[in-house]
């Protein structure tokens, strides 16, 4: 990979999810690269509509043209297409918000929603969080379908650091989060209640075939105010059932390789 690609790369990795962008000084230091390297590299990605100035404080952020291609993309992925459905349907009778998170490779990324609160207190979190896979509900879930060494491995790779930002209830060591595992892994499905922002409860289950490794996990969370653990016990048997119909979709919707692509 080319120097410029994997500066242009590693500048966009660092603006996704900063709303307010970033002065180039701080891209700078947080990519270890020189201020005119990214400069220019800040340049190019400007030109071509993936960056753009704010031209009042001069930070820089993801541009639309990287934003609504990241989105398109989104909806045509078929688990996204399939889902809908189902997604309308759970939040409906579990008036909270219903999530389903698809797995890229060693990452889990929340890829669509539904919210079935129309009235009052709304659970709406914010769109591009890093999803700490042992303190978010569906991190564990998708943990549970996986084999045992990856998952652990996993969970070693992304640590405990940086955690101040998130719920006070979660694992903050191995040991802790290897319980955590144990449980969700036992139980067939994760409850949580203020590990990944204080005051949310949610519920997932693994989206997974048997015999497969899980491709990603689908939940129900809400402010716990008002989504009682009862509440959750009373969608699970729905919300298991929603997981199974979308492995099932899932593995139909795949592509099928013709005779040429196989090597």
């Amino acid at each position: 990979m080319s120097s410029t690609l994997l500066r242009a790369l590693t500048i966009l990795d660092l603006l996704t999810g900063k709303p307010h962008g970033m002065r180039l000084s701080d891209i700078a230091t947080q990519a270890d690269l020189p201020k005119s390297a990214v400069h220019r590299t800040l340049a190019h990605l400007c030109a071509a509509g993936y960056v753009k100035q704010d031209p009042v404080h001069g930070q820089y952020l993801l541009g639309l043209c990287m934003v609504s291609r990241a989105v398109r993309h989104l909806a045509n992925l078929p688990l996204v297409d399939v889902a809908a459905p189902l997604l309308d349907e759970l939040a409906a009778e579990s008036g909270e918000l219903v999530r389903l998170s698809v797995a890229d490779g060693d990452t889990l990324s929340w890829v669509a929603n539904r919210q079935g609160a129309r009235f009052g207190l709304r659970y709406d979190p914010f769109p591009g969080r890093e999803i700490r896979l042992v303190r978010a509900s569906s991190g564990l879930a998708w943990l549970s379908g996986l084999e045992r060494d990856r998952a652990v491995a996993l969970i070693e790779a992304q640590g405990f650091d940086n955690l101040d930002g998130y719920g006070p209830r979660g694992p903050s060591t191995r040991q802790a989060a290897l319980a955590a595992l144990a449980e969700v892994s036992e139980l067939g499905y994760s409850y949580t209640d203020s590990t990944f922002e204080l005051g949310t409860v949610a519920v997932a289950v693994p989206i997974r075939e048997p015999g497969r490794d899980a491709v990603g996990a689908l939940s129900i969370a809400g402010p716990s105010v008002r989504f009682l653990h009862a509440d959750t016990i009373r969608m699970l048997p729905k919300l298991r059932a929603a997981a199974d119909d979308l492995a099932v979709l899932s593995s139909a919707a795949s592509p099928v390789p013709r005779p040429d692509d196989v090597a």
